[in-house]
């Protein structure tokens, strides 16, 4: 059997013995679903990992989620149901294709800014999850209030995400109206979590960009 599906396989024995049954019946139908896309190609491993570990922790919770969502156009990594509203999360594991390989942060940048400008008015609450390996590269402008960002800071991150979505482009006013709520630290070998707001991330984060960014 191929080796991301044995681990798949392990995952899901290793932590459905904790779960009763309605929640067990959950985890194998998202099992199954992961099984299925991944044998059709439509997602990769790494990245799946990681979502695994996010739906396994609000199943737990007792929350309703789905995974590999049509949202408008788009498919969102998961979603995740309360009461009142909902959370998209999208995964970000920090590849960066070999065609960027002169530029990854750079790219890295603009994948990240035209996630949040696409996918957060989608739903109540905008997240991304990522490994504690990779460090996000957002823009401060994503620390503003919407009536707060300048048109030119707003144009000066257009011009850079123009260089990879032609074909699509982010406009100015999605980029002024972007809004990212929490940023989930994945450490999938460990099985933790950690949910962090915005600003919390940017403090996390500080030295690391004043020094290389």
């Amino acid at each position: 059997m191929n080796k991301f599906l044995l681990e798949v396989e392990e995952f899901y024995l290793k932590n459905s013995y904790e779960l009763d049954d309605d929640k067990r019946q959950i985890f194998k139908q998202i099992i199954d679903k992961v099984v299925q896309l991944y044998l059709r190609q439509y997602i990769k491993s790494n990245h799946t990992m990681m979502e695994l570990v996010l739906a396994l922790e609000f199943i737990k919770q007792g929350k309703n989620i789905e995974l590999e969502k049509d949202v408008g156009n788009l498919i969102a990594d998961l979603i995740v149901y309360n009461q009142n509203y909902s959370e998209l999360i999208e995964v970000e594991t920090g590849f960066v294709p070999p065609e960027y390989s002169g530029d990854p942060v750079t790219y890295r940048f603009a994948r990240e800014v035209s996630k949040i400008a696409r996918y957060c008015k989608f739903t109540r609450y905008f997240s991304l999850a990522c490994p504690p390996f990779h460090i996000l590269q957002l823009p401060e402008m994503i620390l503003k209030k919407p009536e707060e960002r300048t048109y030119e800071e707003l144009s000066n991150i257009k011009k850079v995400l123009d260089l990879y979505y032609k074909a699509s482009p982010i406009e100015i006013e999605e980029l002024r109206n972007a809004k990212l709520d929490y940023i989930y630290i994945i450490n999938v070998d460990k099985m933790k979590i950690k949910r962090v707001t915005v600003e919390e991330y940017f403090k996390i984060t500080y030295s690391c960009r004043e020094n290389f960014y």
